[in-house]
């Protein structure tokens, strides 16, 4: 059972120190934030790719249960709240973590399928009655406004209210 909660700890850190971090995410600060050896993280994930795909598993599974909270809520803003979770998944799925981390193919094609799965919940809400070719359009611009808001640390929650006026 303590080598579980361990595990727990160690995958939830994980994703929320990648999620801060960005690119600066290391095993080392990531045992540094546990307190923790980095001989621990290994014990329990002996490879930096056994630790991204437990991370990513549950990362998704996290997100695909808050948009289906959300799709069952009738909330006037709720199309921000998809676009803010399709916001923290385009981070997530970013080339440069994949290169800098070397991570292999199949754990950034696992990643990158349920990024598009989460884009597939969460269109019909975001992009309302648009025809299919203007949606796509849309998820263009919107995938371009994150990519760039990342690079330059702009509000998401700004860019989200404006990309929702030019809907």
């Amino acid at each position: 059972m303590k080598d579980e909660i361990m595990r727990e700890r160690i995958i939830n850190e994980s994703i929320r120190s990648l999620q801060q971090e960005g690119l600066r995410f290391s095993v080392d600060t990531l045992a540094e934030r546990l307190k923790i050896s980095k001989k621990t993280i290994y014990k329990h994930f002996p490879t930096k790719e056994a630790l991204a795909c437990a991370m990513y598993e549950r990362y998704y599974a996290g997100l695909m249960e808050e948009i289906g909270d959300i799709l069952r809520q009738e909330d006037p803003v709720r199309a921000e709240k998809l676009l803010d979770c399709y916001f923290h998944s385009t981070a997530m799925v970013r080339r440069e973590i994949f290169n800098k981390y070397c991570l292999n193919g199949s754990i950034g094609g696992f990643a990158l399928r349920r990024h598009e799965e989460v884009w597939a919940a969460i269109w019909p809400y975001v992009c309302g009655g648009m025809p299919p070719g203007r949606a796509a359009v849309f998820r263009l611009i919107v995938d371009g406004a994150f990519e760039k808001a990342m690079d330059c640390g702009a509000d998401a929650a700004e860019m989200i209210k404006m990309l929702r006026e030019i809907k």
